[in-house]
């Protein structure tokens, strides 16, 4: 089991692989982070007892859990593309070989790495970097870029911390031109 601290918590990540005593162990090391609210993020077939107990520890410590969810950081080998079905939350990292799709919006915190391009069908405000292998022809494309960073191949571009959250869709696409990344509206 890995503790992590997340914004108003912890998060508690269980695989297959652990046992009671070593998610105890852990629970132990971490104690004082189980009086807030906790995250269980759960990794292939996960026993129900092991569960339970680690909830019930929880309880013990004064904390609620307010989620049980699969892991959010997605690794892809080769060149196929990753869809990401739900908004990509802080903290969470993915990382395509390929292209990498985004159903929803990727929060402030959360960082996309694919080879191809990111292509996001919410509000990106996240850090992406499309042709991380070097393609200099990859896009990033959002309803609205709002990111503090972005990169495509070896350039990078800073966001604007002051650019409005203007309401409504403008759909942005991100291109590198002359060496330099820029963002302009999309137009099919």
């Amino acid at each position: 089991m890995k503790a992590r601290g997340v914004r108003g918590g912890v998060m508690l990540s269980l695989s297959p692989e652990d046992t009671l005593e070593s998610c105890q162990e852990t629970l132990a090391e971490h104690a004082e982070l189980l009086a807030g609210d906790v995250v269980l993020e759960v990794a292939g077939k996960v026993p129900f007892e092991l569960l339970a107990a680690v909830v019930a520890k929880v309880e013990l410590a004064g904390g609620t859990v307010r989620d049980v969810r699969p892991p959010t950081a997605v690794m892809q080998a080769g060149s196929e593309t990753v869809i990401q079905p739900r908004t990509v939350r802080s903290g969470s990292r993915i990382v395509s070989g390929g292209s990498l799709v985004v159903l929803g919006d990727v929060n402030a915190g959360a960082e996309l790495v694919a080879e191809g391009d990111v292509i996001v069908t919410g509000l990106l405000r996240g850090v992406a970097h499309a042709g991380a292998s070097g393609n200099e022809g990859a896009i990033i494309y959002a309803e609205r870029i709002l990111a503090p960073q972005l990169r495509i191949a070896g350039a990078l571009a800073q966001g604007d911390p002051n650019a409005a959250d203007a309401a409504g869709s403008r759909h942005e696409v991100a291109v590198l031109e002359g060496g330099a990344i820029v963002v302009r509206p999309w137009s099919a």
